[in-house]
């Protein structure tokens, strides 16, 4: 496989990778919304609680709210399960994107070496060549001021 083609597989690995990344983040984003949603219903629904168990109630009434927080105290830790899961997600496609710029930056410097050696090259030809030039005109002007 040519060089130029390995470089443009790597650049598009390297957007699709980074798509990855903003899905990812995006994900991260919606967990970590959903958290503060439910820590603040929480809250909410803590307070109403206290308030009502500060002016007493009946057993039944205590068992109710008792069950709704403990819902909502499950209800949030799946959440931050879900969050935790999606920040090593997004930690994972940060590295991922790294790794593939480095890459890709390695065959762009490996590309630059390889034009730079063929200038080199190139020029070196062209010099030969002028050299050649110049001893077969110097060689042919010797010959004639011998005649």
């Amino acid at each position: 496989m040519k060089l130029d083609a390995v470089r443009r597989y790597r650049a598009q690995v390297e957007d699709v990778l980074r798509m990855d990344l903003l899905r990812a983040r995006q994900d991260l984003q919606d967990a970590e919304t959903l958290c503060h949603v439910l820590d603040t219903q929480m809250r909410a629904t803590v307070e109403r609680y206290s308030a009502k168990a500060s002016a007493g109630m009946a057993p039944d009434e205590f068992f109710e709210w008792q069950a709704v927080c403990d819902s909502e105290a499950a209800m949030l830790a799946q959440a931050q399960q879900i969050e935790g899961r999606c920040r090593d997600e997004w930690h994972q496609k940060q590295n991922d994107l790294r790794d593939a710029m480095q890459e890709r930056r390695t065959l762009d410097r490996l590309a630059d070496r390889i034009r730079l050696t063929h200038r080199v090259l190139q020029h070196r030809v062209e010099q030969m060549q002028m050299d050649e030039a110049a001893r077969r005109t110097s060689a042919m002007n010797g010959s004639h001021n011998l005649l």
